[in-house]
């Protein structure tokens, strides 16, 4: 069956900064529809899907999804539970589609929530097609538009997101189906390292190309919410890295850097420990 849709999808850092169903996702750019039934046509109660079946079979299939692209599976959690949930039945209240039909943005509504986060990701979407579908049928038509949608499908295979929530509703007036996605990462499970320079010199290096300096004899710890990139460039001298040590890294959490003088003072070389 090919059903109509349109979406919407939402990303944020906290520490770094048509035939089927309708989508949305949220990248600085809001998308607002408002409807209103004109004619009476009620669908089958009796044929409805069980929403919270379809909301736990969109999570099943992100996750399946997610492990076909090698990415780990996302965790569900309470809190993003109830921020999509609460979002969706508002959607479906009013029958506005936006990521701010509220007033707020998607991080606001986790926080609200109680969400401490670091990364929020929100993908929406609504079907306007409210006649005989399945549970399955339903998340699969969701699931669908957000795959061929570039954006939504860069939030469900973000690499950095540890954790899930699913709402979907159904409006009374409209009878349409809203689905929220919300995707997180806790700032408890932020990334923490470390780089202490030893040697005599400011030694400039990158993090995700943005430069960064650390004097002689100062340790500099950086918290983020992804893996960064690290490569470590010159001293101030001009000095650079030794062949070994000149090299993109990827730090995990708890990783510390020291760079060390050589015996000859024309290079520096990079412990990672």
């Amino acid at each position: 069956m090919r059903v109509p849709f349109m979406t919407g999808c939402l990303m944020l850092t906290g520490l770094l900064v048509v035939a089927s169903p309708t989508y949305a996702q949220r990248v600085h750019e809001d998308n607002s529809r408002t409807a209103e039934r004109t004619r009476a046509q009620k669908s089958d109660s009796s044929t409805s899907p069980d929403l919270a079946e379809v909301a736990q079979r969109i999570r099943t299939l992100t996750n399946e999804f997610r492990t076909q692209h090698g990415r780990a599976e996302v965790k569900l959690n309470a809190k993003l539970t109830q921020t999509a949930q609460d979002f969706a039945d508002f959607m479906a209240n009013t029958d506005q589609f936006s990521h701010t039909a509220d007033g707020r943005e998607p991080w606001d509504r986790a926080a609200q929530h109680g969400y401490d986060y670091c990364i929020v990701l929100e993908n929406i979407a609504y079907e306007y097609n409210s006649q005989g579908f399945t549970a399955p049928a339903l998340a699969e038509a969701f699931l669908k538009g957000w795959k061929e949608s570039p954006g939504h499908r860069k939030n469900m295979l973000n690499r950095d997101v540890t954790e899930i929530g699913v709402g979907v509703a159904q409006s009374s007036s409209t009878e349409w189906y809203y689905a929220v996605q919300v995707f997180g990462r806790p700032k408890s499970d932020a990334i923490t390292f470390q780089i202490s320079n030893e040697t005599e010199s400011t030694v400039e290096y990158t993090i995700d190309g943005q430069t960064q300096y650390v004097k002689p004899g100062y340790t500099i710890t950086h918290r983020s919410c992804r893996r960064p990139e690290i490569r470590f460039q010159a001293t101030a001298e001009g000095t650079k890295a030794d062949a070994d040590s000149e090299r993109n890294y990827r730090p995990r959490n708890g990783t510390r850097y020291t760079l060390q003088p050589d015996n000859q003072g024309k290079a520096f070389r990079v412990e990672e420990r």
